[in-house]
């Protein structure tokens, strides 16, 4: 099956409203493909959808798919109505992956994949591709600022895809380029055990390298290993030794200033940047092998240029002298960055909210959540977001988490159960006047609920 051979089809996608499905959706609409979808509840996805004439029904039923011709489904879809109807009907039913593979075939694909760091590295680098001229498709798994939703169409051969690791969606991809930004434990409730993670990711490397450009992380423990697959891997990193590699200028809270290096070339190149911390820095270096390997030209400009990307520390304003600061980090490895972001604004008290997500994701890195957050002052924790998952006899949850971290700490942790106690803590953190950044983590409800505050109270 090709692209071409779902034009004029009726196409129906199930968890449609998904930032990334909605994304596909959009890009099916605009190459004059009849597509509608479903899902459980409206999002802002469902506007976006609307917008571009798709219909979206909410709730999964059998009669949402009478009558379509071919259906995709999201990953998160389980034992689902519409595609027991599907079976019924001989109606043929696909993964999101088919479907992005389709899009991808015979265009010169820019894949971003890695544990962290890919939706912010697909949308730079999509922008910046942008301001050269090459004026690439951008699909990603965030709202970029710069464009306003999570895709950018255009007729061009190139597309900058961010492919995700959670259900092996970029193992099925065949890019021109591969960036493997890097490598953690991740996603282990789909691939069962990390080192089966790693054998997944060894062997799609191995696979790309053969005829395509591939971009891996030097600073990566495991990746690094994986440099001399193929005279087609180019590294890049913080070590002199990788062919690309950065020295770090300065580090504050409006932007990044570092010099880039390539082996072999004794010019540098001054990159300024509106992305923090260093390992944003480490992010523009794998997007800046990619400049420099298309040989392509930008400026600062360019890169100051670039709004960012909603939830991704994302400043929703002030109240008072209160800054609000959306953000999803729900990893401890994101966490731990998103911390260290925090301390470059000085001169302001830091409190920082997370919303743990998943119980397996709290199970399995639980020794990790403890390490990073052991020594962070103003810490408040928040309840777990199921996710979808149900809590089971001995695990770990967000109480446990605290009572851990208040024996090993000298820092007080504090523990609430809903949303309301949370607005409470925040009203009396806004009364009072000095410098405050307020940081909310977490890729559950989280990020609605400290919206619909800030807005309540500004």
């Amino acid at each position: 099956m090709k692209l071409l051979d779902l034009v004029n089809k009726k196409v129906h996608i199930i968890g449609i409203n998904g930032i990334g499905m909605s994304a596909l959706a959009v890009y099916l609409k605009q190459n004059k493909v009849d597509v509608s979808g479903s899902d459980i509840a409206s999002n802002p996805n469902t506007k976006v959808l609307e917008k571009n004439g798709i219909p979206v029904q909410i709730g999964h039923k059998p009669s949402n798919v009478k009558g379509k011709d071919v259906i995709f489904f999201s990953t998160a879809i389980k034992d689902n109505p519409e595609i027991e109807a599907a079976k019924k009907n001989n109606i043929p039913f696909y993964n999101r992956s088919k479907l992005l593979q389709l899009i991808c075939n015979d265009k010169f694909t820019i894949v971003v994949t890695g544990s962290h760091g890919k939706t912010t590295t697909t949308s730079m680098l999509g922008h910046l591709l942008v301001c050269s001229g090459l004026n690439p498709t951008i699909l990603t798994g965030g709202i970029m600022n710069n464009f306003g939703q999570n895709i950018y169409l255009t007729d061009s051969k190139y597309v900058v895809v961010e492919a995700d690791e959670s259900d092996g969606t970029v193992f099925k991809l065949n890019p021109k380029i591969l960036i493997y930004l890097n490598v953690d434990r991740e996603h282990l409730d789909y691939y069962k055990s990390y080192t089966n993670l790693k054998t997944k990711i060894k062997n799609y490397i191995k696979k790309v390298s053969k005829n395509s450009l591939v971009i891996i992380n030097n600073d990566d423990i495991f990746l690094k290993k994986l440099s001399n697959l193929s005279k087609n891997i180019t590294s890049y990193g913080k070590s002199n030794n990788s062919d690309f590699f950065y020295k770090i200028n300065e580090l504050n809270e409006k932007e990044s200033r570092f010099e880039l290096f390539q082996k072999n070339v004794k010019k540098s190149t001054k990159v300024n940047s509106p992305l923090l911390g260093e390992h944003n820095v480490q992010n523009l270096t794998a997007i800046m092998s990619v400049i420099k390997k298309l040989d392509i030209e930008i400026s600062n400009k360019d890169l100051m240029s670039f709004k960012g990307i909603q939830r991704r520390m994302n400043t929703l304003g002030k109240i008072n002298n209160s800054m609000f600061i959306d953000d999803y980090a729900h990893h401890p490895t994101e966490i731990q960055k998103l911390i260290e972001v925090c301390k470059l604004f000085k001169k302001k008290d830091f409190f920082l909210i997370i919303e743990p997500h998943r119980f397996s994701r709290l199970n399995d890195l639980y020794s990790d959540y403890i390490r990073i957050l052991k020594n962070t002052k103003n810490l408040i924790i928040l309840k777990t977001y199921s996710a979808g998952e149900n809590f089971e006899k001995n695990m770990k949850n967000s109480k446990n988490l605290v009572n851990d971290l208040n024996l090993l700490s000298h820092n007080k942790v504090s523990y609430l159960d809903t949303y309301e106690e949370l607005f409470k803590l925040l009203d009396n953190l806004i009364a009072t006047k000095n410098n405050k950044i307020i940081v909310s983590a977490g890729a559950g409800s989280i990020s609605a609920q400290m919206r619909f505050f800030y807005e309540s109270r500004r």
